[in-house]
């Protein structure tokens, strides 16, 4: 609860001072908001660290391989990413943009995926007789 109050009351502040700078200046204003994503991306690293180590003890004991793992994970971050710059385009007016970004995180979400994709399809092969 206590990290998310910072990030909340930086937004509001943000957005306030980006209603009055997208009117004079939109160019500052997209470059703000990405500079915002970034120290609240870098400020929440350690957390996401702890997760991620949290998952993967998990997973241990569970006993299932880390590399189901490892695809989640980076297939979330790719969604997160592909959100963001989505996002940030929008805000900057560049729809067409957004849309490219968007086509290009599902294609990459994908691909990170293959390996579990190929083992599915493997298994239903070999169910049939």
């Amino acid at each position: 609860m206590s990290e998310i109050v910072p990030v909340v009351v930086a937004a509001l502040v943000l957005s306030f001072i980006q209603i009055n700078l997208r009117s004079a200046y939109p160019e500052y204003a997209a470059l703000l908001a990405i500079l915002f994503v970034v120290i609240i991306l870098l400020r929440l690293l350690s957390p996401m660290r702890d997760m991620i180590r949290l998952f993967y003890q998990l997973g241990q004991g569970a006993g299932v391989s880390g590399g189901y793992f490892d695809v989640l994970l980076r297939t979330v971050a790719a969604a997160y990413i592909t959100a963001f710059g989505s996002q940030i385009c929008k805000d900057a007016g560049e729809e067409s943009l957004a849309m490219v970004v968007e086509a290009a995180g599902k294609l990459v979400m994908i691909v990170i995926a293959l390996p579990i994709i190929v083992g599915v399809v493997d298994a239903l092969v070999n169910l049939l007789p």
